[in-house]
């Protein structure tokens, strides 16, 4: 009796081809056939699942988006934050500070992981400055992004205006994980600095 093929496990399967695909070389490289070869599959395998690319990398976008921030990235921030599964105050963390520089510390490439994310970020950032419906899923993400940042600021100092500063700090992370993705700046650098602008704001991290 033939093997039972999962259905779900199977798409991951491809759309991590492409993830690696774009991870390496960019979204130009990604083609039905290159996935195909990098899954191991048929080109046949491939169009089963996905009827052409836009439709494999909105798909990939998606799975990505959860898998590397809400489940990968937050797993991380949790770990090297140390206290922050632990609540304080109104259920918030125990030391909103801590966990805002781990967040930090994490958004700034510093292993291969955090590196190849930034650089599938980097990829899809520029199909979707011409593609609206990746563009629509990169703003949310973007939104995501900024509002956990003025979440913990308004933790950290109720009197801050948190949304304003959350921008602020979402910017420099921004320009700063690029800086140190291209080696213009080293991780330790990119996180003296994000100290020395949450100081001069109040915000006291040690």
């Amino acid at each position: 009796m033939p093997k039972r093929v999962d259905q779900a496990e199977r798409r991951t399967h491809i759309v991590e081809a492409l993830l690696t695909i774009a991870g390496q070389r960019g979204i130009d490289a990604v083609s039905l056939r290159e996935v195909a070869h990098e899954a191991g599959v048929s080109m046949g395998a491939v169009q089963h699942y996905f009827a052409s690319k836009d439709e494999m990398l909105a798909y990939a976008l998606q799975h990505w988006l959860t898998l590397s921030v809400h489940q990968r990235f937050s797993q991380r921030i949790r770990d090297r934050a140390g206290l922050a599964g632990q609540p304080g105050p109104e259920g918030g963390p125990a030391d909103p500070a801590g966990v805002l520089l781990a967040f930090a510390a994490e958004y700034l490439p510093h292993d291969e992981q955090s590196r190849a994310d930034v650089r599938v970020a980097l990829a899809f950032i520029e199909r979707a400055a011409a593609q609206p419906e990746l563009a629509r899923a990169m703003r949310g993400a973007f939104a995501g992004f900024k509002e956990t940042v003025q979440a913990l600021l308004e933790i950290i100092d109720p009197d801050l205006d948190a949304g304003a500063e959350g921008l602020r700090l979402a910017a420099l992370l921004e320009g700063l994980r690029y800086a140190v993705l291209l080696g213009a700046l080293h991780h330790r650098s990119a996180m003296a600095a994000v100290t020395r602008h949450l100081a001069s704001i109040g915000v006291k991290t040690s």
